[in-house]
């Protein structure tokens, strides 16, 4: 412990504040309950997310571009022109990410942005011929991902498992 400035009694970082609970009740508690990190879904799920993100990352090696930047594209593609607020809903993004990402693929010149026809408060996202070019260009790489994220997996288990998690996405 020092002393500051003001004359209060500051505890250093590496002083340790004494134990509220043993090692034992600890490890109780933990047994009680039965949690254990390696077996949460949520943690499960997470590391399956960075692995994903480090399959996106080798296979499109050089691209200026994330898998959530790439989703929007292929919506894009898939459903045409979109609002930004359907393009949020179809990607499962919230509106501030949704939002980053647009500004991030007008940047590349692959989307523009417009107003509605019909609703001039509507923001409308259009892929650029650029835009259309670069998704059409990379579809098959992005299947690449998906092929080598789920590669340790049998055709059967893959099809399980994308049935179980799109159950778990769309409660």
């Amino acid at each position: 412990m020092t002393d500051d400035s003001s004359g209060n009694i500051r505890t250093d970082d590496a002083q340790v504040e004494s134990a509220r609970y043993t090692r034992a009740q600890i490890d109780a508690r933990l047994a009680a309950v039965g949690y254990d990190l390696d077996l949460h879904p949520a943690h499960i799920i997470r590391k399956v997310h960075q692995r994903a993100t480090t399959c996106f990352q080798h296979v499109m090696t050089g691209e200026d571009l994330t898998p959530t930047q790439f989703a929007a594209l292929a919506t894009i593609l898939r459903h045409g022109d979109v609002s930004q607020n359907h393009l949020g809903r179809l990607t499962a993004m919230d509106p501030s990410t949704i939002s980053l990402v647009v500004r991030k693929l007008r940047k590349l010149g692959l989307v523009t942005r417009g107003a509605s026809s019909t609703d001039q408060r509507m923001v409308i996202i259009t892929l650029t011929n650029k835009g259309v070019d670069y998704t059409l260009d990379r579809l098959a790489k992005s299947k690449e991902v998906g092929d080598l994220l789920l590669a340790p997996l049998s055709a059967a288990e893959q099809a399980m498992l994308l049935e179980l998690l799109r159950r778990i996405g769309d409660e």
